[in-house]
């Protein structure tokens, strides 16, 4: 708690000229307002004492989620269920993306009225993709008179994912086909063979057994066997680059890379490398609420400066066999077992 002295200067100097006043000028119906300013200050910090321990603070936001170039809307919730009110009080805040960690630290003034539970809007354009997050800190309270300030430590947080708008679209590499494995060959890793049926042909020495369609077969009193759908050899894994300078333009490719590989029916999956613990979660892509998840857990991910990080560790701890497609901000690069296949720079079409 912090005692104001120039307050009580003041306070002292009011009361003094109402007291010489009444003297000098024999004012005597002055008295009637010397009584109350006493009797202000008699009442007014013991009642501020014993209500302001009764407040209560939190935060929060309208909105769960935002894309690109929203706002969002903050609030500050305070509950006062006494008869005092507060009219003098300033709560600090910070709001920053966590991919920045540069907190914007400001003051937000407001009065809390009496027996009231009411919110305080903090409106943010969110600029960039990313975590954004709203914390408060230290709510200040005065009393009526300015002569005491009591600090009560409400420290909460807010965060709302900030999504890319998806409003950029580009060309991904061509990701090699094949047919499948014959009835001899197994693979040793997980493939990607469509359950669709292309089309019906006559038997081939080399043909699975299991693509027998039987009963056509037996009408036809020949073997014919199902010709499934083409499609790719084995999953794409997107692996973007954290590198700090670069992580906003990283983030627009990733999720144009993504979205064009669902319209195109692409099985693919997003792998995230923390850098910090040297490890690698990986996410399989089906529809947009996959693509949600992974960005929410992407927020969190520590940045670094090396652009090939992620794709060194990649292939140093020997992770999933399968086509890699490097992304750092609007490069694309394609590997298939660590040499690279396509190289170049897609033109983002806004």
């Amino acid at each position: 708690m912090r005692i104001h002295i120039f307050a009580i200067i003041k306070y002292i100097l009011v009361v003094a000229l109402i007291v010489l006043f009444i003297l000098v000028f024999k004012q005597n119906y002055l008295v009637f307002l010397l009584f109350p300013y006493v009797l202000l200050l008699m009442i007014s910090i013991p009642v501020f004492l014993s209500n302001v321990k009764n407040l209560s603070l939190k935060c929060g936001s309208d909105e769960a989620e935002v894309d690109l170039d929203s706002t969002i809307h903050f609030f500050v919730e305070y509950s006062n269920p006494s008869f005092f009110p507060f009219l003098k009080s300033a709560l600090s805040f910070n709001v920053h993306n966590m991919f920045l960690n540069s907190p914007q630290k400001k003051s937000l003034n407001f009065s809390i009225r009496r027996k009231r539970t009411e919110r305080v809007y903090v409106s943010v354009l969110a600029g960039r993709t990313g975590m954004v997050e709203f914390e408060t800190g230290i709510l200040e309270v005065s009393d009526y008179l300015g002569i005491l300030t009591k600090k009560l430590d409400f420290s909460s947080s807010c965060r709302v994912p900030v999504f890319p708008s998806g409003s950029a679209k580009l060309d991904v590499p061509e990701i090699p086909y094949s047919e499948g494995y014959d009835e001899y060959s197994e693979p040793d890793m997980k493939g990607n063979i469509s359950s669709d049926t292309k089309e019906i042909r006559e038997y081939r020495p080399g043909d699975r057994l299991t693509r027998i369609h039987w009963k056509i077969s037996s009408k036809l009193d020949e073997l014919m066997v199902k010709e499934p759908d083409r499609t790719s050899v084995m999953s794409v894994v997107m692996l973007p680059e954290f590198e700090r300078t670069g992580i906003f333009k990283t983030i627009d490719t990733l999720d144009a890379a993504a979205k064009s590989f669902m319209e195109k029916g692409e099985r693919f999956e997003i792998c995230l490398f923390n850098e910090k613990l040297c490890s690698f979660e990986f996410f399989v892509i089906n529809d947009a609420e996959t693509l949600t998840e992974c960005y929410r857990e992407m927020y969190f991910l520590p940045l670094y400066d090396r652009p090939d990080a992620a794709k060194e560790a990649y292939y140093a701890s020997a992770q999933k066999e399968s086509m890699l497609l490097s992304i750092h901000e609007d490069n694309m690069k394609l590997f298939d077992d660590g040499l690279e296949i396509v190289s170049g720079t897609d033109n983002l079409i806004v």
